[in-house]
């Protein structure tokens, strides 16, 4: 269930830091959307500046760090940006380029689902648009639907973060909000009401675009706020998902949706007392590998890792494996 009086201390706590760190991005070099990333290097961008007590202000239940941190041992060296936390004691063991803008690919839609579950009703009906399964770029990840199909919108949820459909993302934000766009809205509202200022969203599923990007540090604001939602942490732990709808015409349908997450799925390990929780997937061209991940431990602490911008998935979760050798010992 959502812990609403934690939820409103920290957003109280939040906004005056949330406006200062606004207008330090504004007056900056290297701060506006244009300027955000390197042509050589896509995905990397420039490192948001904010004053310590400003930090401390922002980050009551937070683990922050305004710089890099290597408290433990870890190879991250192809990761453009990463970090590991300890959520509960709110420690920042690891910390890489955390504030520089990054594209988010499919990570954003734990932004996506993190706005159904707060304005949604997970019951209700939603029926694919045209304009929901039409895209202009080939091998895009679907759930395959199909124009009229008709699903809840809590079936929706699966195949956006288990299959991390980009049908379902478009589907869930006009069911929600009317539109993609009026969706894409709420998304930036919420990241800014989390204090997540450096991130930019401009469609729901998170499908290239150079004014869509975020920051390793903002995506662990939005799973942190997002985990507030039990439902949220049972979808991203299956394995698969079986779906029975109605196609246009009122025929049956049945769908399995596979993760494609190799830690939910057991294809990589984790060490023996560690447990693989779930987390969010995301890949483009131009974000690379990306991975936000869940652990915890033998005594049952828990941590999120993020990493960013790796260039085979092979090698995002042989650096992340590289975290969790730092657990147990």
């Amino acid at each position: 269930m959502r812990c609403i009086s934690k939820s409103f201390r920290r957003r109280c706590a939040l906004l005056t830091a949330c406006l200062l760190l606004a207008l330090s991005a504004a007056g900056c070099s290297g701060g506006a959307p244009e300027d955000a990333f390197f042509a050589d290097r896509p995905g990397l961008g420039v490192q948001a500046e904010a004053d310590d007590a400003d930090f401390s202000y922002f980050a009551e239940d937070l683990c922050v760090a305004d710089e890099d941190v290597e408290e433990i041992e870890a190879d991250t060296s192809e990761a453009l940006a990463a970090c590991f936390f300890n959520l509960d004691s709110k420690e920042v063991l690891y910390a890489k380029n955390i504030h520089e803008r990054m594209y988010p690919a499919s990570t954003t839609k734990i932004m996506t689902a993190l706005v159904a579950l707060k304005h949604g009703d997970m019951d209700a009906q939603a029926t694919v648009s045209r304009e929901a399964v039409t895209f202009t770029e080939s091998g895009v990840s679907t759930a395959k639907l199909k124009e009229g199909d008709v699903l809840t919108v809590r079936q929706l949820l699966y195949a956006l973060l288990v299959a991390s459909a980009n049908d379902a993302a478009n589907v869930i934000a006009e069911q929600v909000a009317g539109s993609q766009e009026a969706f894409v809205q709420m998304m930036n509202e919420e990241a800014a009401s989390i204090g997540a200022t450096n991130t930019h969203f401009v469609n729901p599923n998170g499908l290239h675009d150079e004014d869509h990007y975020t920051t390793a540090y903002d995506l662990y604001l939005m799973f942190q706020e997002a985990m507030e939602y039990d439902e949220f942490l049972q979808i991203l732990q299956a394995k698969e998902y079986e779906a029975s709808y109605l196609a246009s015409d009122g025929t049956p349908v049945t769908a399995v949706w596979s993760t494609t997450n190799q830690f939910t799925k057991g294809d990589v390990t984790v060490p023996e007392g560690v447990s693989a929780l779930g987390g969010k997937t995301g890949t483009t061209t131009a974000a690379m590998s990306c991975l936000v991940q869940l652990f915890s431990d033998a005594q049952g602490e828990r941590y999120v890792a993020i990493i960013l911008g790796c260039r085979e998935r092979a090698i995002l979760y042989a650096e992340m494996q590289s975290f969790l050798s730092n657990l147990n010992n």
